[in-house]
């Protein structure tokens, strides 16, 4: 204990002498002589800390390898805007409690205004709250968080789900909006924000954490809330397997124009059967992944209220929106052996020039009852079916249920989209575009406009022949059928049968 504090004291020692000289600050030496790896975690904790009160930055630069254990009490290690760890690989053992190993979450403050439920909801979708003294200057991050439930209880559970938006203010206005309209609705809003400095961005890169296969706790690797700009690079994080479930690697929460590139993650404490996240986020805008990898037991992600989703050159499992969101692209990706969860999703899913291999693309989480209408577009994508998955959409159970919100009262299933499908299925398999669980439909399915289906064909050219469902379907909509010949812009409906 002695010399932990000596320790301490020299690590106070030297910054005070470096910060004078030079910055960064280099941690090299500072860590060297740490008598056990729970001391080099306290000391590394205290070097960051005393790094932002100094306004300095450290550097990872001579650093190879940190073996860290998660002592008693601990806190996460508090970071900056800029955390260039080059390189540095985190081996971390946790026997002590759940933690973040690393921390930024800067707090939103309650914005009081006057103005009536109605004046409020019209104020969030026209974008101009110049009106609200408090938001009336500068540059605003601002959290909208309707209080009454968009789900009162989701089935099968004791929770429900409330809806949030995120929007960048200027002068009280933003040409963001949200996700569905506020007036006219039972909302009632609520109003949370914090002012943006013009250089608010952040950056975390160039590391790697290792989870020591002995940790009976898990180390999550980083939280962050209520950033305007932050960019997440070359993160890399692996996990052993373990009895371990729950997982939540990297926690991301109201936060607008997300880069999330180049990211490994490469298991996740969880199971087939029991939930953990490799990213957790809620209440995001306008979100960029590209150049993720990542395989784990349960799924990679569990989101909800994401506005405007996109991945590019990604390879990965699954992509939830639990409940609440609008607009998710996909452009050359790959994902397998899984499915993508939506519920109470809007606007459009687009898989362009993606591979799905053993995979769904579409499953309408049914436990929210909330399914309101959007659009399902694919170009020029290559889907290998098998027996356990071979349909487009795993659309749940639209039962008789009546949901407490007004706008949720019809459900609907979403308008189908498809210019350039590859099919490659097992000798005799037949791929459907809808499968209902449960019983057939007691009501008819709202929403459908059209099923346009051109240049769809197997790996051998053959033409394919699609059910549209294996359960009768009563559409109220007249629903128009485009099937195309991969050789001829002739509509036809000759693929496809009719129940």
């Amino acid at each position: 204990m002695r010399r932990t504090l000596l320790l301490a004291a020299a690590l106070l020692m030297a910054f005070a002498t470096q910060a004078q000289d030079t910055v960064p600050l280099s941690l090299a030496r500072l860590l060297a002589d740490a008598p056990d790896d729970s001391t080099r975690f306290l000391l590394l904790r205290q070097a960051h800390t005393q790094a932002l009160a100094n306004g300095d930055t450290l550097s990872y630069r001579d650093i190879d390898t940190l073996r860290l254990s998660i002592p008693s009490n601990a806190a996460p290690i508090p970071i900056g805007p800029y955390n260039d760890f080059t390189n540095t690989v985190f081996i971390v053992c946790n026997n002590a409690a759940n933690l973040f190993l690393f921390s930024l979450t800067p707090a939103m403050q309650p914005i009081a205004t006057d103005l009536p439920d109605s004046l409020l909801c019209a104020a969030i979708d026209s974008g101009d709250f110049s009106h609200i003294p408090a938001l009336a200057q500068g540059r605003w991050l601002l959290q909208v968080v309707d209080s009454t439930p968009w789900v009162n209880q989701r089935i099968g559970h004791s929770y429900g789900h409330y809806r949030e938006e995120l929007l960048c203010l200027d002068s009280g206005r933003t040409a963001d909006r949200p996700t569905m309209p506020y007036i006219g609705t039972v909302s009632t809003p609520r109003l949370f924000g914090r002012p943006v400095a013009d250089n608010d961005n952040f950056q975390f890169s160039n590391i790697t954490l290792l989870r020591d296969s002995l940790s009976t706790y898990k180390t999550y690797l980083l939280n962050i809330e209520n950033l305007t700009s932050p960019i997440l690079s070359n993160v890399t994080v692996v996990t052993p397997s373990s009895d371990l479930v729950d997982d939540c690697i990297i926690r991301i929460y109201n936060c607008a124009n997300v880069t999330l590139d180049n990211l490994a993650l490469l298991g996740s404490y969880s199971r087939t059967d029991h939930s953990g996240y490799g990213l957790l986020m809620d209440n995001c805008r306008n979100t960029r992944i590209r150049r993720l990898t990542a395989r784990t037991p349960w799924g990679v992600f569990g989101t909800n209220n994401m506005h405007n989703t996109l991945f590019e050159y990604c390879d990965f499992d699954r992509f939830d929106i639990h409940c609440y969101g609008r607009d998710v692209t996909y452009r050359h990706c790959r994902q397998s052996n899984s499915y993508n969860q939506y519920s109470s999703v809007y606007g459009t899913i687009l898989h362009d020039s993606c591979t799905f291999d053993n995979f769904t693309p579409l499953l309408i989480e049914t436990s929210y009852n909330s399914y309101p209408h959007f659009t399902l577009r694919m170009h020029n994508c290559h889907w290998r079916l098998t027996r356990q998955r071979h349909t487009m959409i795993e659309a749940g159970r639209l039962d008789t249920l009546i949901s407490s919100r007004p706008e949720l009262h019809d459900k609907c299933l979403p308008d189908i989209d498809i210019d350039g499908l590859t099919i490659d299925a097992p000798f005799l398999l037949r791929p459907q575009l809808v499968h209902y669980r449960g019983k057939n439909i007691s009501q008819p399915a709202l929403g459908i406009k059209y099923i346009n289906l051109r240049r769809v064909s197997t790996v051998k050219g053959n033409r394919i022949r699609f059910r549209l469902s294996d359960r009768r379907v009563m559409l109220s909509n007249p629903v128009r059928l485009l099937i195309a010949s991969p050789k001829s812009t002739n509509a036809s409906t000759s693929f496809i049968k009719h129940l």
